[in-house]
């Protein structure tokens, strides 16, 4: 892909202060039955993936808060710095898309926003049980040219450029539509699709001076990336995943971030170029995997067992 530059940049942050109409993603031909998780539809686009570690924390019925945070370790998760959970806020862990079901609570005890950038990773009070899965995240390290003044260049993404990602954010449903409905905002997840438009290096907003960033572009029916399911990310969707699906397998590459001037697209704070301080905060406060205890002393208790029959036949 040849080297794009976007004139008369400006971003404009995905805020918190929003109302719940302008917080919704938009999903061109969305229904609740294929986009909402939490219709809990068999026709639901994801159906076949494992969403289970992608958590919300509580901003009541009004849908306008419900910040974002996505597991991937078993005590470790990431969001958007700029709309992070508070300190001590219960996040809500569904194991399943059933709005009924228990969900898992936890919340953060200490945290960090990674240098120069809008990505936050947060450590949990407690490891998340195995009903709870966490994600492989982007690696990949990419790089272009940094930004002219107030203007960008959108460059290859490498392996992923051109690749049709899945956007979460905020979903439509409307919660008053039926009376016994149990949703709120900790379980207000809706899913579209878009196309990867290229990677952009240092994009200057909030402050950040190395937020590197994938970038996608909102086409419209007929444009040349349109895809099926096509999504917009709107104010309040930020902290929300981006993934892609490598060989059947979804992948973590960012947390939605802010959206480009005039709507023509959105940015997501990309994990690749940030792929050793994730892991070294990941590794710094490592669990045992569930049962590992048990194996490593069953190791030790066979090597001793033997180390005595050897010891008797002698």
């Amino acid at each position: 892909m040849p080297n794009k530059l976007l004139c008369v940049f400006s971003i404009l942050l995905v805020s918190v202060c929003c109302n719940s109409a302008q917080c919704d993603i938009v999903i061109d031909g969305y229904t609740d039955a294929l986009h909402d998780r939490f219709t809990n539809s068999v026709s639901f686009i994801l159906n076949h993936q494992d969403l289970s570690g992608i958590g919300q924390t509580d901003g009541g019925t009004s849908g306008t808060a419900g910040n974002w945070a996505t597991a991937i370790s078993r005590n470790v998760v990431i969001t958007a710095h700029h709309y992070r959970p508070s300190a001590n806020e219960t996040i809500y862990f569904y194991p399943s898309n059933d709005p009924s079901a228990t969900p898992v609570q936890r919340h953060i005890v200490s945290g960090q926003r990674l240098s120069g950038t809008d990505i936050y990773i947060g450590l949990l009070n407690d490891p998340l049980p195995n009903t709870i899965k966490h994600y492989d995240f982007a690696t990949e390290p990419l790089s272009g040219t940094p930004p002219n003044g107030q203007n960008i260049f959108i460059e290859n993404a490498g392996i992923y450029q051109g690749l049709n990602a899945y956007v979460f954010g905020k979903s439509p449903f409307n919660h008053n539509s039926d009376p016994n409905d149990d949703r709120t905002s900790f379980n207000d997840q809706a899913i579209g699709r878009n196309v990867i438009t290229g990677y952009s290096e240092n994009v200057p907003f909030n402050g950040n001076t190395d937020n590197d960033s994938i970038i996608m572009f909102h086409d419209s029916n007929g444009d040349s990336e349109f895809v099926q399911y096509e999504a917009r990310l709107r104010s309040g969707d930020s902290g929300g995943p981006l993934f892609v699906e490598i060989n059947g397998t979804l992948r973590l590459i960012g947390t939605n971030a802010f959206l480009l001037n005039g709507d023509v697209g959105s940015g997501v704070n990309y994990t690749g170029n940030q792929a050793s301080a994730i892991n070294n905060f990941i590794n710094a406060n490592a669990v045992p995997e569930p049962g590992s205890g048990f194996l490593i002393f069953s190791i030790a208790l066979a090597s001793f067992v033997r180390r005595r029959r050897i010891s008797l036949r002698s």
